[in-house]
């Protein structure tokens, strides 16, 4: 389907807009898929916006044509507020985001974890800082960078491309975002060159990170961090998409090549290193994601014994499910973002899901 082409799929879609906006009485028009009773994947009504599903260059942020409608439900033409950034509702970007995917209410990636009432350990702070941790590709240190948001701060599109262009290759995450509908494989609208890269990055995975973390990168003159997986130490690097992770939850040795999502077996990295985990290191994801227990390896750490990956409700609004919540690299209830940690500090733990005692020095 395509928007603009009929008068027919325009209707749906202002139908749509005005039950939804009259439906939330706050002054953000967010979609609450926790709690919607629209029948989904009915053209008539969700499909109004997002025909075909999800996918990027079509739905809400894609599909425009000479007659579309579209742009205005984004950007004011004559009515943007003053200090306004091109022409849009807010007068900042992440505003303007927020009008559909608010962050209040424990809804969306903002919020969520302080509205069950736990603590956030990580964040990527949007519209206050423009220092990046890490972001001296010289001396590992801290940096400040230029970004999209007020005043040079680091905001939403520095991360995602609201238009669906020069976009990462989809891969499947953990994020259940609607209520009935499993994750799914999407490219999430992050940006081949994030922040103010000058390289692009085709696959979301450490270099993807590298982009503003430069000083994390491994093969630099002065060691400043584990060693990732990157472009720097090969030249066909693993990635979030495609990893070596265990075959099986149940204890094993074997490793496959798979995605990091939808599974907790990319977490644990047995000794000695399985084929496909030999002459690799992890990349960023493997040791920096949502905060969950991945498992253990065996005592003898030559295998691992994976936890069981559940996601059953978005939003974390079921507290067994493991990850709890999806939100990162937005927040997450670990320290530095670090996939098994306290609110405040990491623990030796998290080492020893790739490093047996046996093998320690």
């Amino acid at each position: 389907m395509t928007y603009g082409r009929t008068s027919r799929t325009l209707a749906a879609a202002t139908l749509v807009g005005v039950a939804l906006m009259l439906a939330v009485a706050t002054s953000a028009y967010a979609f609450d898929e926790t709690t919607d009773t629209i029948p989904p994947f009915n053209e008539e009504n969700c499909g109004g916006c997002h025909q075909p599903y999800f996918t990027v260059g079509s739905g809400v942020h894609g599909s425009y044509t000479t007659t579309t409608s579209k742009c205005r439900m984004c950007h004011s033409v004559h009515v943007a507020p003053a200090g306004g950034v091109l022409l849009l509702p807010s007068s900042t970007i992440q505003g303007t985001c927020f009008t559909c995917h608010d962050g209040t209410g424990g809804k969306g990636v903002y919020g969520a974890i302080a509205a069950r009432g736990l603590a956030v350990g990580g964040r990527h702070s949007t519209e206050t800082t423009n220092v990046v941790p890490g972001g001296d590709a010289l001396t590992g240190g801290s940096a400040a960078q230029s970004f999209r948001g007020q005043g040079g701060t680091l905001t939403c599109t520095d991360c995602h491309s609201p238009h669906g262009s020069e976009i990462v290759t989809a891969f499947p995450g953990d994020r259940r975002r609607i209520s009935g509908m499993p994750p799914l494989t999407l490219t999430r609208m992050l940006r081949q060159r994030p922040g103010e890269a000058t390289q692009a990055v085709s696959e979301y995975g450490s270099d993807w990170c590298l982009a503003c973390h430069r000083g994390r990168r491994s093969g630099l003159p002065t060691t400043h961090n584990h060693p990732v997986e990157s472009l720097t130490t090969t030249a066909n690097p693993y990635n979030y998409r495609v990893a070596a992770i265990l075959a099986t939850d149940a204890p094993t040795s074997t490793a496959v090549l798979g995605s990091i999502g939808m599974t907790n077996r990319g977490y644990l990295w047995p000794y000695p290193r399985p084929t496909l985990m030999r002459g690799h290191y992890p990349i960023c994801q493997q040791c920096h994601e949502d905060t969950r227990y991945v498992g253990e390896l065996t005592p003898a750490g030559t295998q691992g014994d994976a936890a069981t990956w559940t996601v059953s409700a978005a939003d974390g609004t079921v507290s067994t499910d493991n990850p709890r919540f999806q939100n990162f690299p937005h927040e997450t209830t670990g320290y530095r973002l670090l996939v098994e940690a306290t609110t405040t500090a990491y623990s030796d733990d998290l080492c020893l899901n790739c490093h047996p005692v046996a093998q320690l020095p």
